[in-house]
């Protein structure tokens, strides 16, 4: 575990977005809001306890469909949650413990309890955060 740590520097210079890392003896939590999964992150990723990972938009282009702005997710530098570059896709080979979605958007769908969006994430084993929520691995 402690080579996941070793090289934080190239991992924020890759990922600029990195907020939050929390380690102790027995586990390890990430928390990340890249533009992209890359081989480096997705080694970074594997095998930790807990990722807490953006999940602002569905779609990419979900904000320019409700009229709430003119960038697209990508634009603003966030990976969507579906599609084949999505954060579903991309963890699926990734080994985690828990995944929980945060920092979300209040146009993304997943925020209703009864979507079929939702129910896709639980399928893929995703939970979405929500306040007051306790995180342990």
């Amino acid at each position: 575990m402690a080579d996941h740590f070793r090289r934080l520097d190239e991992l924020a210079v890759e990922v600029a977005a990195l907020r939050l890392i929390v380690r102790s003896v027995v586990a390890q939590m990430l928390m990340l809001s890249p533009a992209r999964m890359t081989d480096t992150l997705k080694s970074r990723l594997s095998g930790a306890s807990v990722v807490l990972f953006d999940g602002t938009l569905w779609r990419d282009d979900e904000m320019v469909r409700a009229g709430l702005g003119p960038k697209t997710g990508q634009r603003m530098g966030h990976m969507s949650v579906s599609g084949p570059d999505g954060t579903l896709a991309a963890f699926r080979d990734i080994p985690v413990g828990r995944k929980i979605l945060v920092h979300i958007n209040n146009s993304n769908p997943i925020l209703l309890d009864d979507s079929s969006e939702r129910h896709e994430l639980g399928k893929e084993g995703w939970e979405v955060a929500h306040d007051g929520m306790e995180v342990s691995p």
